[in-house]
């Protein structure tokens, strides 16, 4: 019974949609490798990158003004829906977990497209709510906020990169 209550408790304390999350960076993509006793291995990583241009957002100081964001895995899924970015996203950017994936400008025009088209429906400011403080986010649009980002992220990846890509782990 004991097992069972502290199992309960910790759905209400730690639940799994707002705990488990990608990490998203976007920026220039640079081959990183390591070898051990037993292993090699070799991949793909974004670099971090901060711009004072970057667009900023109430309660989301986890991001600021950088590069990476870190949605939850249903808030993601959610955004991909409300925006008709799930192909883009969940089939080509992101379609490996973890993987890196290069950007290249029809992504950055499928993305910038998706936002006009929603900016002319969107009736709030972008912004998130605060679980971890229980702030509410009903006033603000988070849809529109990752919108935004991605549109920077993209953009300046794109024109300021030699290897623009994507990671998400």
């Amino acid at each position: 019974m004991l097992c069972l209550l502290i199992f309960l408790l910790s759905l209400i304390l730690f639940p799994t949609d707002k705990t488990m999350s990608y990490s998203i960076t976007i920026g220039n993509a640079v081959p990183f490798h390591s070898k051990d006793e037993y292993e090699l291995y070799a991949s793909w990583v974004v670099e971090s990158a901060t711009s004072d241009d970057a667009p900023t957002f109430i309660n989301d100081q986890m991001t600021g003004n950088s590069n990476g964001r870190h949605p939850s895995y249903s808030g993601w899924s959610d955004f991909c829906q409300k925006t008709d970015l799930g192909d883009l996203f969940y089939k080509d950017l992101m379609e490996q977990h973890p993987g890196c994936v290069q950007i290249k400008p029809e992504h950055y025009e499928e993305v910038h497209s998706a936002l006009e088209s929603y900016r002319k429906i969107a009736t709030k400011p972008p912004g998130f709510g605060d679980w971890m403080n229980n702030v509410d986010g009903s006033q603000y649009d988070p849809y529109l906020a990752r919108l935004i980002w991605l549109d920077f992220w993209m953009k300046w990846a794109l024109d300021n990169c030699e290897t623009p890509a994507i990671r998400n782990t």
